[in-house]
């Protein structure tokens, strides 16, 4: 856990640069004024916090500082009361399917969430459907075989949903406990790509109900994140998010709005190129890693 800790808070580095800078210029200052009032609104709308937050975060930190709790930990309360009324994630099923517009690094997360299983000795097969993208197949395969994985690939079909049928048919017959469907980047625009989607998540429903269908979204993304997946979930029932990239950007504060906005819980966060970089979503963890640094967070 201390380690998930450790890489929750470097991922949130630059997140947390500007809040954690600007809670040390308030230490020592019973009340804050104007300006101090305005920068912090500055930097939690930068973060991506949204606005709703923010205010409940601004009208906390107007009250005189209080001995019995400090400012730190009355932005994290803010924080955990307003995700408080959220459904708690559940363990993710047999079947999981990756979905998310080009670019958010579902590839490299569906073989880094195969190798995060397969080091909890799971048996994990990878399912190669992304048939669009020419270096798609080869970049997964060259993953399986590096991290020892089973995967299901046909060079020669051009039809993703009878490539997701085969894998997921196969991953099922030969009881595995996990099959990751990669699918192809996709414009949430074009209907037609949408309308593929959904054949491809109709014909795996048709082997298992044991599926879950996760969104990877690039944290740089910002409030675009929430468009994307709202028009996802109008062609198939997402449950939960993927939040990729968060090492490199300031705008991490994306996930509460992401949870808070949509109801679908973060089940990871990539915060690194290697494959153990991709760890599980702790809420503690990620409020912590918003404000406090290592030392702190680990002490407190």
């Amino acid at each position: 856990m201390i380690s998930f800790l450790k890489k929750t808070l470097s991922g949130l580095s630059k997140t947390r640069t500007k809040l954690s800078n600007l809670f040390s210029q308030f230490s020592g200052k019973s009340i804050l004024d104007d300006s101090d009032i305005e920068d912090l609104e500055e930097a939690l709308l930068g973060a991506d916090i949204g606005w709703e937050l923010t205010e409940s975060i601004l009208e906390k930190m107007r009250e005189s500082d209080k001995k019995d709790i400090s400012r730190e930990e009355r932005f994290q309360q803010c924080i955990q009361q307003y995700l408080a009324d959220l459904n708690q994630p559940g363990d993710l099923q047999k079947v999981i399917l990756l979905v998310g517009i080009n670019g958010t690094g579902k590839t490299t997360s569906a073989a880094k969430l195969g190798g995060y299983f397969s080091k909890a000795g799971e048996s994990v097969s990878l399912v190669a459907a992304d048939t669009y993208r020419a270096a798609a197949v080869e970049q997964i395969r060259i993953w399986a075989d590096r991290l020892n994985l089973h995967l299901t690939a046909n060079d020669k079909s051009a039809d993703p949903a009878s490539v997701a049928f085969d894998g997921v048919s196969s991953g099922i017959t030969k009881n595995l406990d996990r099959i990751i469907v990669d699918t192809s980047g996709r414009v949430h625009t074009s209907a037609n790509l949408m309308k593929e989607l959904e054949k491809i998540y109709k014909v795996i429903s048709k082997l298992t109900d044991e599926i879950d269908a996760l969104i990877t979204i690039d944290a740089n993304t910002g409030q675009n994140a929430l468009l994307q997946a709202r028009e996802f979930s109008q062609y198939i029932p997402l449950t939960g998010v993927i939040l990729t990239k968060m090492d490199g950007t300031a705008r991490g504060g994306i996930a509460i709005q992401i949870m808070k906005e949509l109801n679908l819980p973060v089940y990871f966060m990539g915060v690194g190129e290697q494959v153990d970089d991709l760890i599980p979503f702790s809420l503690d963890s990620y409020i912590k890693g918003l404000i406090l640094t290592e030392t702190e967070a680990v002490n407190g």
